[in-house]
């Protein structure tokens, strides 16, 4: 290569060597002939290599795709936030409907369950006619046989009479004489027990065993850990009432001529205490009468809450009473507190009527467990309370009288809750970010892009104690909203928050979800995640009402190019003209040798343009330098590089033009063939080395 310095340090020979050959020779010519000398100037002109990446201006959303280096969009946006307490704490309308017939009727079954005093009761002067009265200690001589009791059966207070479908009655006979006494055997029926008689309805017997028929003074028999256990008769088909009586036959041994006391309180009593009874029918006259109607309405999916705070509720209790009785009372929800005060209402519920209330809390609403909840509430407890509004006259109620109450909490919302299980299983939600692209894509806005794959990364911070399994569809939409393509979302984990000290500590989840074949015919702008989630709480859950669900999206888009006009110029100084000039000579003829290697998918063009304020010169002079596309693989990828060296001439048209240059401008063009997509990566480059050649004479 012919430079600057190889110039100067061969022109001081040219004239030494012209020197001595003038003395070597025998005649002077009479007139002087300068000499030539021809000198060969090899200017650089170009010397880099470009790659493709470098071609991208705007760095903040096109990136190098991690691990492949493939050029690709980063489009990111801020997901909107999802409100996890409207979705975790979201009770939706519990109802039940419940028929409570008479014998489900706490206070109403109970009347005829409670029998306190005994059914029949004799002082010892009924067996002993001379005794004295008491109190008073006498020598008491035995029964001349049996003596039978015959004695009205009195019934508890409020029932005139009862006809039972189902039930026992269990029988304790108790002596307080100071002599046993003994069941003989029923008049008509040869067997020592008791007889009860309803005038006019039908009569009963019920047997006794050895052990239970002898009562030593002082003694029970009937009762469990009595001498023949229980004494027990069945209920159903027996009616009882003001006619009813109760017979047996009794007699006693005396005192042995032993001096015994006794007093107004020895007596022989007979009590009766019907258990599981059910009624077919009962006249009554019922005072004050209390009874209580109990619904337990299940938390959905086997929530279990230790604690709450909701927003407003409103509930609906609508009783139907086809009883021919009338009450007072107040609906309650004992486990939910309006402020410090039970959720509760009151009512009137008139004989064969309807009634419905509004009980209702527009401040928030407390979930507190009630002492039979053992800290852990599993149903929301309605409770009615009855009161009994005595009738003018006695009434019949029959065992298909019923109370019918339905109840309906509305929609609750639990803002900050706590409980080991939660009442929802799933729950759907949407959010959406906005990617839109940003700034200057530089070249990119001169191609067709074709987007057919998708890498989407979520960040998402999670601030519920709750974990979830999520998954679902995810949207990519166009400027216009129009979807341009739907993707499933694979299940996928979301960690839970962490409580620590009261307080709770949200934990992020990165996921990474890719997609090969998705076809995108416009640049997206919107990314919407349509997520179906599924709560995994194992052990103690919490959330607040702030607890959300939020992060965010970057959306990488791999580029497959289809270019229309791609194109690359890149200006600089150019100082290789005025070295030229600075020899003083004449330029006789200028090569340009161009070496070019394209490692890019994409046939290129090129040409260097020489300039100044007033002139251009072109290289190539005609054209441009076309050098082929590199070879890909199947993938679209380039795999290697198409090499070229070109040398192109410039005549006397080109000369002055070079001279006067003093900027240098590299021009690069390409574009693909319809429908010919390329994938580019940051690796791939088009290497440009040109020199300038000059021929100079010297005279």
């Amino acid at each position: 290569m012919v430079t600057r310095d190889l110039v100067e340090r061969t022109w001081p020979k040219a004239v030494i060597a012209f020197l001595l050959g003038l003395v070597g020779c025998s005649e002077i010519p009479t007139r002087f002939l300068a000499p030539e000398v021809p000198l060969t100037l090899q200017v650089p002109l170009v010397d880099s290599t470009l790659f493709l990446g470098d071609l991208v201006e705007d760095t903040s959303q096109v990136i190098v795709e991690p691990g492949t280096g493939n050029i690709a969009l980063a489009l990111a946006g801020e997901l909107s936030p999802v409100n996890l307490a409207q979705h975790l704490g979201r009770i939706e309308e519990l109802r039940l409907e419940r028929q409570f017939s008479v014998n489900e009727i706490a206070g109403i079954r109970q009347r005829f369950e409670e029998w306190q005093e005994p059914v029949l009761q004799t002082s010892l002067r009924t067996l002993f006619p001379g005794l004295p009265e008491p109190p008073s200690s006498e020598s008491i001589p035995s029964t001349s046989g049996s003596l039978v009791i015959d004695s009205l059966l009195r019934l508890p207070e409020g029932i005139i009479e009862v006809a039972y479908r189902q039930g026992e009655l269990a029988f304790v006979l108790e002596n307080r004489y100071p002599v046993p006494v003994v069941v003989e055997e029923a008049p008509g029926y040869g067997r020592p027990g008791i007889v009860i008689r309803t005038d006019g309805v039908g009569e009963w017997f019920f047997p006794l065993t050895e052990f239970q028929r002898s009562i030593p003074a002082g003694a029970t028999r009937g009762r469990t850990t009595d001498p023949g256990g229980e004494i027990r008769m069945p209920l159903t088909g027996v009616v009882l009432g003001q006619r009813s009586r109760i017979i047996l036959a009794v007699s006693s041994p005396g005192s042995g001529g032993q001096v015994v006391s006794y007093t107004s309180e020895s007596l022989f009593s007979i009590f009766c205490q019907p258990q599981e009874v059910g009624i077919e029918w009962a006249r009554i006259a019922p005072r004050e009468w209390t009874a209580e109607l109990v619904l337990e309405l299940p938390l959905p999916y086997g929530a279990e809450l230790t604690d709450g705070k909701g927003r407003s509720l409103r509930a609906r209790v609508e009783m139907r009473n086809d009883l021919p009785l009338g009450f007072q009372g107040h609906s309650r929800l004992g486990q939910l507190l309006c402020g410090a005060e039970p959720l509760q209402r009151a009512f009137s519920l008139a004989p064969m009527s309807s009634d419905t209330q509004v009980v209702e809390c527009a401040g928030p609403v407390f979930l507190r467990p009630e002492p039979e909840d053992n800290g852990v509430v599993r149903t929301l407890r309605l409770r009615v309370a009855l009161l009994v509004q005595p009738p003018g006259q006695p009434v019949v109620i029959r065992a298909a009288d019923v109370i019918e109450v339905n109840v309906v909490v509305a929609e609750f919302i639990l803002e900050h809750a706590s409980g080991t299980r939660l009442p929802v299983v799933s729950f759907e939600f949407h959010t959406e970010s906005e990617v839109w692209l940003r700034g200057n894509l530089g070249l990119l806005s001169e191609v067709e892009v074709e987007l057919s794959e998708v890498l989407v990364e979520v960040e998402l911070e999670n601030s519920a104690a709750v974990g979830f399994r999520v998954e679902g569809r995810l949207e990519i939409a166009d400027r216009n909203k129009t979807v341009m393509a739907r993707l499933p979302i694979p299940s996928q984990q979301l960690q839970a928050a962490q409580e620590e000290g009261g307080a709770i500590v949200p934990q992020q989840t990165r996921w990474e979800l890719r997609y090969a074949e998705v076809r995108l015919v416009n640049r997206p702008r919107f990314v919407r995640f349509l997520l179906s989630v599924h709560p995994q709480a194992s052990g103690h859950w919490a959330f607040v009402d702030t607890s959300q669900l939020r992060g965010r999206v970057q959306v990488l888009l791999p580029l497959r190019l289809r270019a229309q006009r791609l194109l690359y110029e890149q200006e600089w100084s150019f100082t290789g003209g005025e070295q030229l000039r600075r020899q003083g000579q004449r330029v006789e003829r200028a090569t340009v040798v161009m070496e070019v290697k394209n490692r890019i998918p994409i046939a290129v063009h090129l040409r260097l343009v020489l300039s100044d304020t007033l002139g251009w010169v072109q290289v190539p002079p005609d054209g441009e330098l076309f050098v082929a596309a590199a070879p890909v693989s199947p993938s679209g990828i380039a795999v290697g590089e198409q090499y070229t060296v070109q040398r192109f001439e410039l005549d006397e048209r080109h000369l002055p033009g070079i001279l006067q240059a003093n900027r240098l401008k590299v021009w690069l063009a390409a574009a693909t063939t319809a429908q010919q997509y390329v994938r580019i990566r940051t690796s791939d480059y088009v290497s440009l080395r040109a020199s300038l050649r000059a021929e100079l004479s010297v005279p």
